[in-house]
C-alpha cells in the first residue's frame, strides 16, 4: 500500500480526485493510511489507471518516484539505510523483496565492471495492463535513483537504461530523471550502473543496527503463517521508526477497534503494553551488545525522554543497569 499510496497522492490534486480514483479500486480514503493492507492486481490496476486518468500525467511513474523514500519498504528500507554501500542494499532489496510487495522481481547480476539491476513486473501484471506494468517500472527506476542518491549524497547515474515496452514518442523526462537515454524493445527492464558507483558509502551505514533489522526481517520472512502475537509483533517494529506506536495505531493496522485487539490481547493472557515493553526490552539488549551506541543514543532510539527514565526501565526489566548488563554479557563472548 505505501507506493500505491505515493501514486494516489501524486496524481490527486483535490479531495474529489482523491475520492474518485479509490472508488475505482474499491477502497476508502482511510484505507491509504493502512500500509499493511493487501490489494489484488486487479484494484492495482485499477487504481492505477484513474490515477494515470485523473491526472492527465502520461510520466506519472517517473514523478511518483521522485517522492519515493526508504520508507515505503518498511523493514526492508531500515535494512538498506543502514547498510554498508549501494550494492548491498540492493541486494538485500532483491533478497527480501517479498517483505514489501508480491507484484516485482528484483535482481542483481554482475560481471567484471557493471551491475545490472533487473525490475520485472508479474507476468500477469504485463498482460492484464500493460500500461500501468510500465508506469510501475517507471516508479522503481526514478525511485531507485531517488533513493540512491538519499543514502549517499549524491546523484548516482546509470550507464544504461533498458526497457521491455515499446518505445514511447517524447523520452525527454525520461532523460531529466534518470540522467540517460533509454532504450527500448529490449530483453529486460533494467539500470545498468558502473560497478565502482555501486560501492559508493551509505551515509547512515551502522553495522550494529543493520545486524538486528536483518535478524527481525529474516525472522518476518520466515514466519510466513504469523500467530495473532507475532503479527502484532510485527507492526509494532514497523512503525516504530522513531518512537513505540499507541495501540489505536496497531489496531487499526489490523482492522481491528481498540477494544477488539484489547480482548485478543487478553484472550492470549498479555497486554499491549506488556507486549511493547518486550519489543523495547529485546531492542535494548541487542543495541547494548551492538557496542556501537553510547545509552543516550539508545534511550533516544527507544523513544525514552533521557538517559535516567530508560535506566530505569531497565533495571526493571533485568535487575540490573545497561551498564552492567553490556558488561556482563559482552565478556561472555
Amino acid at each position: 500500500m505505501p507506493i500505491l499510496r505515493n501514486i494516489i497522492l501524486t496524481a490527486a490534486r483535490t479531495t474529489d480526485d482523491l475520492k474518485r480514483i479509490c472508488a475505482q479500486g474499491n477502497i476508502s480514503i482511510s484505507d491509504l493510511e493502512e500500509s499493511s493492507l493487501k490489494l489484488s492486481l486487479e484494484q492495482n490496476c485499477a487504481l492505477m489507471d484513474a490515477s494515470l486518468q485523473i491526472s492527465g500525467d502520461p510520466y506519472l511513474g517517473l514523478h511518483t518516484g521522485e517522492r519515493t523514500t526508504v520508507n515505503v519498504l518498511g523493514i526492508a528500507g531500515h535494512l538498506m539505510e543502514s547498510s554498508k554501500d549501494l550494492l548491498t542494499a540492493l541486494q538485500y532489496l532483491q533478497e527480501y523483496t517479498s517483505s514489501f510487495t508480491g507484484l516485482y522481481l528484483f535482481n542483481i547480476e554482475l560481471n567484471k565492471e557493471e551491475a545490472i539491476y533487473l525490475c520485472e513486473p508479474i507476468e500477469l501484471w504485463n498482460d492484464i495492463s500493460p500500461e500501468t506494468a510500465r508506469q510501475s517500472v517507471d516508479i522503481a527506476f526514478s525511485g531507485t535513483l531517488h533513493i540512491l542518491r538519499l543514502l549517499t549524497g549524491t546523484k548516482v547515474q546509470p550507464l544504461q537504461v533498458w526497457y521491455r515496452y515499446q518505445r514511447i514518442f517524447d523520452t525527454a523526462e525520461h532523460e531529466r530523471i534518470l540522467n540517460c537515454k533509454p532504450q527500448f524493445n529490449q530483453t529486460s527492464n533494467a539500470l545498468i550502473f558502473s560497478l565502482n558507483d555501486l560501492q559508493r558509502s551509505i551515509i547512515g551505514y551502522n553495522r550494529e543496527l543493520n545486524e538486528i533489522f536483518l535478524k527481525m526481517l529474516q525472522k518476518k520472512v520466515r514466519e510466513e503463517n504469523l500467530s495473532f502475537i507475532q503479527q502484532v509483533r510485527t507492526i509494532i517494529l514497523e512503525l516504530s521508526r522513531e518512537s513505540f506506536p499507541a495501540i489505536d495505531e496497531v489496531a487499526a493496522r489490523l482492522h481491528l477497534t481498540t477494544r477488539t485487539l484489547q480482548r485478543k490481547l487478553k484472550d492470549e493472557n498479555i497486554s499491549f503494553r506488556t507486549e511493547t515493553e518486550l519489543i523495547k526490552k529485546e531492542l535494548a539488549c541487542n543495541l547494548l551488545l551492538a557496542k556501537g551506541f553510547t545509552i543516550s543514543q539508545i534511550a533516544e532510539r527507544l523513544g525514552y525522554a533521557d538517559k535516567a527514565a530508560f535506566q530505569r526501565s531497565f533495571k526493571q526489566w533485568t535487575g540490573i543497569t545497561p551498564s552492567s548488563y553490556r558488561f556482563q554479557e559482552g565478556n561472555k563472548e
